[in-house]
């Protein structure tokens, strides 16, 4: 257990964070010196934007209806929390929405920053061919000249984008108890639907990650839908 305190929230990191990202870093399929590095630089990339992530949550949180905020690094992800704070709908919205908006403004960021360094047409290149599996074509190719000497940064500036982005837009499906799922149950009611909302999406996203994704992205949608299918169906028993 790893405990510390940043712009004076405590966060807490529980050894099944790093477990599980190392799995979804592929650490069962590293076999070599190079693969367990590139695994170790996923973990380390993946602390950095749950942590970013998380602080979105508790700051805004803390700004607008104050309370005590903590955060907690798990298994699936992180926790922010803000105990005795008071919100209206619209500050549970924005508290909510600030953590994948941190997520993506840590990303333009780093994008910037390369900007500033290499050639923007080469910056959106890479960023492209890396999201998306296609893009625009390099102009100077000093980008990716600078990269194929140091694959660790090329690894790691990787792994950022992914996800930051992906992880971020994927947190916003409406999926309780993922952050568009809590912005679903704000606006959504009864508190049934959203579950019924939750289960239909983290159903598809199951099948579609077990059929393209793999094993764990399956899992982890599939965990999810477990979880609205209880939730609803003990909502109905009541």
């Amino acid at each position: 257990m790893i405990r510390f305190s940043l712009f004076g929230i405590p966060v807490e990191v529980q050894p099944f964070f790093w477990i599980v990202m190392a799995l979804l870093g592929r650490a069962d399929r590293a076999d070599s010196r190079e693969d367990f590095l590139a695994v170790a630089l996923f973990v380390i990339a993946a602390f950095i934007s749950v942590l970013i992530h998380e602080l979105g949550h508790a700051l805004t949180g803390r700004k607008l209806g104050g309370g005590y905020a903590s955060i907690i690094l798990t298994s699936f992800g992180g926790l922010a929390m803000n105990q005795g704070g008071r919100f209206t709908r619209h500050q549970r919205f924005l508290m909510i929405a600030a953590g994948p908006g941190a997520g993506f403004a840590f990303l333009l960021a780093i994008l910037v920053t390369l900007s500033l360094i290499f050639d923007s047409t080469d910056v959106i290149a890479f960023a492209s061919r890396h999201l998306f599996g296609q893009g625009i074509p390099f102009k100077t190719f000093e980008l990716m000249d600078f990269l194929e000497k140091k694959p660790f940064i090329h690894f790691f500036l990787a792994d950022l984008l992914l996800i930051n982005f992906w992880w971020g837009v994927l947190n916003l499906l409406p999926i309780m108890p993922l952050d568009g799922g809590q912005i679903t149950d704000i606006y959504v009611k009864p508190q049934r639907r959203v579950f019924l909302i939750g289960l239909v999406a983290a159903t598809a996203m199951s099948l579609f990650g077990f059929l393209k994704l793999g094993l764990y992205p399956g899992f982890f949608f599939g965990y999810f839908a477990w979880i609205n299918y209880q939730n609803m169906k003990s909502l109905n028993w009541q």
